[in-house]
């Protein structure tokens, strides 16, 4: 369903090939209860991801949800909400892993495609005849991120055909890498291609220590 105003409504609840768009919600409002200009409708099925949001209690709620075919979209604001948010799908996606794949799409809530103002849209699929059959590319996303600069690399690794993949460590990379998706999948638009995300816990090795990050593997699809 379209929705009036800046954009598209994203089509919310869906298992396997239905895309959401870019921009979720549909029409403008002038203010949400956050009180944040130019933002959009809140989805009729969704979940409220804060900074402080239990990730086992999230994974839980996601995988029943989708065991019964009622998958909400999770809605954060900031940073930390987007971690957590990002974390929850990781570890709902471990759960699941004999019954398919969990994967998402960002959507912005804003007009502002750098505030971290997003809406997931979660999908639990089998992801079968890949177009990405060339070589595996692992890029990293950081804290301090020039976002654009990171969507446009993931785009044109994704029009290459490369299975692409993206590092993050900490709440503000996480971010960064989750804003760099959604703006690269605007990016893919005019080549009617878009991106899905399947994110996993990985742990790395950086300066001699073991540290945890989250890796997010790129799975494009033709539109």
């Amino acid at each position: 369903m379209d929705g009036g105003g800046y954009g598209k409504a994203s089509r919310g609840r869906y298992e396997g090939g239905v895309r959401s768009h870019p921009y979720g919600g549909g029409a403008k409002r002038e203010e949400t209860e956050d009180d944040l200009q130019g933002s959009f409708e809140t989805p009729a099925h969704s979940i409220k991801v804060s900074a402080t949001t239990d990730v086992r209690d999230l994974a839980s709620n996601i995988t029943q949800a989708c065991m019964i075919g009622d998958i909400p979209a999770l809605l954060t604001i900031g940073n930390p909400s987007i971690n957590q948010a990002v974390k929850g799908i990781a570890a709902a996606a471990q759960d699941m892993r004999a019954v398919g794949e969990l994967t998402f799409q960002p959507a912005f809530r804003h007009q502002n495609r750098t505030k971290p103002l997003i809406a997931f849209y979660l999908a639990r699929q089998r992801i079968n005849d890949r177009i990405d059959n060339g070589e595996e590319v692992e890029l990293t996303a950081t804290a301090n991120q020039k976002i654009v600069s990171l969507a446009g690399a993931i785009a044109g690794k994704v029009r290459e055909g490369k299975r692409t993949h993206l590092i993050a460590i900490g709440a503000d990379a996480v971010t960064s890498a989750v804003l760099a998706i959604g703006n690269s999948r605007l990016f893919l638009e005019k080549d009617n291609m878009d991106i899905k995300v399947a994110p996993e816990f990985v742990k790395l090795v950086k300066n001699g220590a073991q540290m945890n990050a989250l890796k997010f593997n790129i799975i494009p699809e033709r539109i």
